[in-house]
């Protein structure tokens, strides 16, 4: 599992997406 800062999740959907600490 990627790990980084959350910009934003739907839960409604079940996705999110991740802006990778390092690139």
């Amino acid at each position: 599992m990627a790990t980084g800062t959350v910009k934003w999740f739907n839960s409604e959907k079940g996705f999110g997406f991740i802006a990778v600490d390092g690139g």
